[in-house]
């Protein structure tokens, strides 16, 4: 542990990672990760790790505020926003390490979702309007807020859950020019129950999170209020995540990774059938989507990698 903890100590005192530092760190944290799955390391050892990191994992850095979790909980809607916004702290003791974060691939990824539901919004509006949109774990609320100042006039209807009520307070803030077309509630999602049907379902980051069992009883809820042409994304980190070392070591983030093969075979035991499913991707390839069709056809939505 102690040449880790050497590298990581080299680098805050330089001021966090130059780019050329970038493959060392990478390195570093996935053979860290490789040790503690193998029992190598303890929590013990893994707590003194990062410990080397100092002040770099307080709240003036990204990392730090995925680690230390202020809001109670990982993946949480400010820490989203700031990868959306590829925030980068002022003082130059930190700025180097937000720099390093958004460069990882799960940051991009998490970025690159954004445009897919995007293109989703693009693809269902363009074939039927009004579209009525059900929103899962709504987070910041950036994704809608910048669809719809590019669309200022959509005859849309967006309804989002969230359990958070900072995520919802934050996110009706930000689109408080679109609260005639967006509606907040406050709900458990694995309660949640509706009357309404919906043109477009999406849930992109909170499947993964979940437990097979958990997965199947949500996505079984959510079927009834699918429209019969409407469609169900659902978003999951792959197990092909470069990232991941980083995010469990020095994050503390953990997700539930899922193949392709296994998201299929989800949705199968759920009693989907086989021509109502398809797995896209974004162009990382790291952030998996499921889409469940309610039709007996389906299309590629915009351009993506969808098979």
């Amino acid at each position: 542990m102690e040449k880790y903890k050497t590298l990581i100590l080299k680098l805050v005192e330089q001021g966090g990672p130059s780019v050329s530092d970038y493959p060392l760190l990478d390195a570093c944290t996935r053979e860290v990760h490789n040790l503690a799955a193998q029992g190598v390391f303890s929590s013990a050892d893994i707590a003194k790790f990062r410990e080397a990191f100092g002040a770099a994992l307080s709240l003036a850095t990204l990392q730090g505020f995925t680690f230390l979790k202020p809001h109670g909980y990982a993946g949480d809607y400010e820490i989203i926003d700031l990868i959306y916004r590829q925030h980068v702290s002022l003082d130059s003791r930190f700025s180097n390490w937000d720099q390093y974060y958004h460069y990882l691939a799960a940051s991009r990824a998490v970025r690159n979702r954004k445009s897919y539901f995007h293109g989703l919004l693009d693809c269902h509006y363009s074939r039927k309007k009004p579209l009525h949109v059900l929103k899962i774990a709504s987070g910041p609320g950036r994704s809608m807020f910048e669809w719809l100042c590019k669309h200022p006039e959509a005859n849309i209807q967006i309804d989002c859950i969230d359990i958070d009520p900072a995520a919802i307070a934050y996110a009706s803030d930000l689109n408080h020019a679109f609260l005639d077309r967006i509606t907040f509630s406050r709900k458990n999602v694995m309660k949640f129950r509706t009357q309404k049907r919906y043109d477009l379902i999406w849930a992109a980051g909170i499947f993964d999170y979940f437990n097979d069992a958990a997965f199947r009883y949500l996505l079984k809820r959510l079927l009834p209020a699918l429209e019969s042409d409407g469609e169900i994304v659902i978003g999951n980190f792959s197990t092909d995540n470069p990232s991941r070392s980083g995010m469990e070591m020095v994050g503390d983030w953990y997700l539930q990774h899922r193949t392709r093969d296994l998201l299929f075979s989800l949705a199968k035991e759920c009693g989907i059938h086989g021509n109502d499913v398809g797995i896209g991707s974004e162009p990382e390839g790291v952030n998996l989507f499921l889409h469940i069709s309610g039709r007996k056809s389906r299309q590629s939505v915009n351009g993506n990698n969808f098979t």
